[in-house]
């Protein structure tokens, strides 16, 4: 889980492009999952800026969220994502059960 901002473009279906700011609610090496206050397209291609972390990505899912909507994003083009090159600023790894015992 972590929380940060991230620029995504995409076009929509009139191929118009649209920019819009999303928070970033979870990271994986293979995706991110963003709040977004409009919903996207599923196969969508976008485009995502934030410090450390820029390329394409499909979405995979656009489900309505508590605030606005949750967008599952595959990384493409070999984006991927090591928290040794960036980390959002609010970063809460889980913690494995053998590691509370």
């Amino acid at each position: 889980m972590c929380s940060d901002f991230v620029q995504v473009a995409w076009l929509d279906q009139e191929g118009r492009r649209i920019s819009y700011l999303g928070l970033i609610e979870d990271v994986s090496p293979g995706g991110l999952c963003l709040n977004l206050d409009l919903p996207v397209g599923v196969a969508t291609t976008v485009h995502l800026h934030t410090k450390g972390l820029e390329g394409e990505a499909r979405v995979c899912y656009c489900t309505p969220g508590d605030y606005g909507y949750l967008v599952g994003l595959e990384f493409l083009d070999g984006l991927s994502w090591a928290k040794e090159k960036w980390q959002p600023k609010h970063l809460l790894e889980e913690i494995s059960p053998k590691a509370q015992a």
